[in-house]
């Protein structure tokens, strides 16, 4: 009977091991619950499947040279999922990237090794984020930030002000859900 309770109690315990909560932390989200969803901002859908990284191979895999940055800073998982739209009448697409660095400052660490290779970012005071910066450049335009352990980036391939706000709503559906 002891050993039937003990099965019973190890099967429970790796149930909740394996659910897709951060485990060391059941209060924050996973980079895949951070993810927008498909059609949740209207007129932006998914552009392919995206991808997700639970380990430092996988990561190599979808980001090769960018990885070792996130590696260095203490990386946990990370998704990216392309959308696409239309602002204006012509099509646009916005990549979100997210990065769970394990704890605020290795995010806020990313961060500030990012921030220094944009060209002329911006500030962007936003209260879904602890720090944001705006990168416009000829074609496109980035919003990188962080918020507790997760360093976000977004961009689009539009350089229009309405493009802006598009990738603006972005940055603050997600950020909002961070906790």
């Amino acid at each position: 009977m002891k050993f039937r309770i003990c099965i019973v109690f190890m099967f429970v315990f790796l149930l909740i091991q394996c659910s897709k909560k951060n485990v060391t932390n059941p209060d924050v989200a996973t980079v895949e619950d951070l993810i927008i969803k498909n059609n949740e901002i209207s007129g932006w859908q998914w552009s392919g499947s995206g991808w997700t990284a639970k380990s430092e191979s996988e990561l190599m895999a979808h980001i090769d040279g960018a990885a070792p940055l996130y590696i260095k800073y203490g990386f946990v998982e990370a998704a990216e999922q392309s959308y696409q739209g239309s602002i204006q009448g012509t099509t646009a697409t916005v990549i979100l990237e997210i990065f769970d660095q394990g704890n605020t400052s290795n995010a806020e660490k990313v961060f500030d090794e990012v921030v220094p290779t944009l060209s002329a970012a911006e500030s962007w005071q936003t209260s879904n984020f602890q720090e944001a910066k705006i990168e416009r450049l000829p074609l496109a335009q980035t919003i990188v930030g962080w918020k507790k352990n997760y360093y976000i980036k977004l961009t689009i391939d539009l350089n229009l002000s309405e493009a802006l706000e598009v990738l603006k709503t972005f940055a603050n559906n997600v950020g909002s859900k961070i906790q």
